[in-house]
């Protein structure tokens, strides 16, 4: 069971930003490590210590960690964008990935020793994700990888058996030392996140399940309601703002023809594409049935617009059970420089859904762009 507190869709997108990068860097490490592994092959090659016959050395210290290696980066690539996959699997897969990469590569060069706790840098790393299920999995495996590093380095070096017996209980009393640490900072960050949640409840008088929408995961109308009248009320030449208004195209024929949990089902798709878009300059929240609000804060028109269309575009090829038939939405945008109000704001951003939904749907149009 998860027992970090539940995070609101901004920590949702921070979570999803570094999966994302976790997968950059394992292929980064998988590039670099095979670079690193033929130049040390070559040196030691010529200068004859390699220890072992020339293929087995080829084929354990290079091509297993290569192959293990490029399947990590596949599966996590895969895991992170599956549409089936909950975020804390996604999380668990790319944890799991970075440590299994990390021991190989201490198990490919056990003969240097200070590899040996190579993993323990994927624990402390993965403790972002809040998961002791991580943790205590990740510090079980990093025992066995050390253990298994010194064993081979037992096998290599026969005549150094007293020094690698020693090494090796000093880097596992440093593992059980650094994963009860991670695992206890772990703690401390969860009862850490929670207070501050209650400090912000209790300061603002949240009801239970204000401040995000249950059916789609954004923010929810009253939580987006206060934090755009904020933004607008300070909007001006040198903050300003972008406000669009995005509508689920045939919504109710799919509600009266397909029923009301297929509706449901479309709502969350489209909730779970626009949870990818939050962050700390962006709010999306659910203004009611099938229409969502967001609020570009800072935002640049251009960026916003291509935002809007990436939203559009990826909703688009959502597939359905219940319908083979695409289901798209429609939107309109404006940029404010201006001090507005959001009812002000929406009422210029609603004439450019119109023309929007008039021009054929499935499109994003601008306030002052033409139907044509």
């Amino acid at each position: 069971m998860d027992s970090r507190p539940a995070s609101d869709p901004a920590m949702r997108n921070l979570e999803r930003m570094i999966r994302f990068e976790f997968e950059k860097i394992l292929l980064i490490v998988t590039v670099v490590c095979l670079m690193l592994e033929i130049a040390i092959a070559i040196y030691y090659y010529e200068i004859k210590d390699l220890g072992q016959p020339l293929l087995s050395y080829i084929a354990f210290r290079i091509l297993v960690p290569l192959v293990v290696n490029v399947i990590l980066y596949i599966v996590t690539r895969f895991s992170n964008r599956s549409d089936t996959s909950t975020d804390s699997t996604k999380n668990r897969v790319v944890s799991f990935a970075g440590l299994i990469m990390t021991g190989v590569i201490a198990l490919a060069h056990s003969f240097f020793i200070p590899l040996w706790i190579l993993p323990l840098f994927t624990v402390v790393i993965c403790t972002i994700f809040h998961d002791n299920f991580i943790l205590m999995i990740q510090a079980g495996l990093s025992f066995v990888f050390v253990l298994y590093a010194g064993i081979i380095h037992i096998y290599d070096y026969p005549t150094e058996r007293g020094f690698t017996i020693l090494c090796i209980i000093i880097s596992e009393i440093l593992t059980l030392g650094i994963s009860f640490l991670a695992y206890r900072l772990e703690l401390f960050n969860i009862k850490s996140l929670i207070i501050r949640e209650r400090n912000f409840a209790s300061a603002n008088k949240f009801d239970k399940g204000f401040e995000t929408d249950s059916v789609t995961g954004v923010y929810s109308k009253r939580y987006l309601t206060e934090a755009a009248e904020e933004i607008l009320s300070a909007t001006n030449e040198l903050d300003p703002c972008g406000v669009a208004l995005l509508d689920i195209d045939d919504f109710k024929k799919i509600n009266d023809e397909l029923g009301n949990d297929n509706g449901d089902d479309v709502l969350r798709t489209f909730g779970s594409v626009l949870q990818g878009y939050i962050d700390e300059d962006t709010i999306i929240g659910r203004y009611g049935g099938d229409t969502f609000v967001i609020i570009f804060e800072n935002g640049v028109r251009e960026e916003n617009l291509d935002a809007l269309n990436r939203i559009r575009k990826e909703f688009a090829r959502k597939k359905y059970s219940f319908t083979k038939e695409p289901v798209t939405i429609s939107g309109g945008y404006s940029w404010f420089d201006v001090t507005m109000d959001l009812k002000g704001a929406l009422d210029e951003v609603e004439e450019a859904l119109s023309k929007a939904k008039k021009s054929g749907k499935n499109r994003i149009m601008a306030s002052g762009e033409s139907e044509e």
